[in-house]
């Protein structure tokens, strides 16, 4: 985690926040996907979901300069009726072990933090953990699957518990994908959610839209989500 305070990664990674490779799944997917951005080069993932009450803003910018390691720093902005706005800061480190390749899967692990008040390194009133491993799999049929095995730590219940998502990208156009998943926390409902992905400019400039729900959960827990995601070609 020391590594984030190396100097030209978090400058990269802040000119991404403030404006806005083989790459497969993106945000909005909660399921996340094995590979990372590639080698010099930075992205950001930008997206808004839409629930019945609340809105959702996030944004995560990420490079990878070192070790097939994608460093992200990422912001939270929540608004809900009723309530009071809330900010979360995330802080992600992703190392990819085995690249994946046609016909071959790939495994990475991600280990991060998310702290509320806005910020990841200041003192906030909760500061949450998380390890993820996501594995994907092309097929020789053509879909692209994801799963995920990790667990979250909930700082002010004191609890951890288990996460899983298991997502797929089916291709339709040489641009357009079909996306799909359903993903969980132990102790709570699990959710589904499906959409179309488009690539605008091709492993550069991406769009995403997806629409979700808990599973037997009530109408009030749908939601929509729009996402772009941006990606530069090596910096140096």
């Amino acid at each position: 985690m020391k590594l984030l305070f190396f100097w030209r990664p978090a400058f990269l990674c802040a000119i991404f926040l403030f404006n806005g490779a083989l790459a497969w799944a993106a945000r909005p997917m909660v399921t996340d996907d094995a590979n990372v951005v590639d080698p010099h080069a930075c992205q950001n993932e930008s997206w808004v979901r839409f629930g019945h009450s609340s809105i959702e803003r996030w944004t995560v910018p990420g490079c990878n300069f070192f070790g097939d390691t994608e460093i992200s720093v990422g912001a939270n902005f929540l608004s809900e009726k009723n309530s009071v706005n809330q900010q979360l800061g995330l802080l992600q480190v992703k190392k990819r072990w085995k690249v994946v390749e046609p016909g071959q899967w790939g495994l990475s692990t991600t280990v991060g933090r998310v702290q509320s008040g806005g910020t990841v390194f200041g003192i906030s009133s909760s500061t949450d953990t998380y390890v993820n491993i996501p594995i994907t799999w092309p097929t020789s049929q053509g879909p692209i699957l994801h799963l995920n095995l990790g667990a979250f730590h909930h700082q002010a219940q004191r609890v951890t518990q288990t996460t899983w998502g298991l997502g797929a990208e089916v291709p339709v156009h040489p641009r357009f994908f079909a996306i799909m998943e359903a993903f969980g926390e132990a102790g709570t409902r699990s959710k589904v959610q499906i959409g179309l992905r488009y690539w605008v400019v091709p492993q550069a400039v991406q769009i995403d839209t997806t629409m979700g729900q808990e599973m037997q959960g009530p109408s009030q827990s749908r939601w929509l989500s729009l996402g772009l995601r941006l990606l530069t070609p090596a910096l140096y």
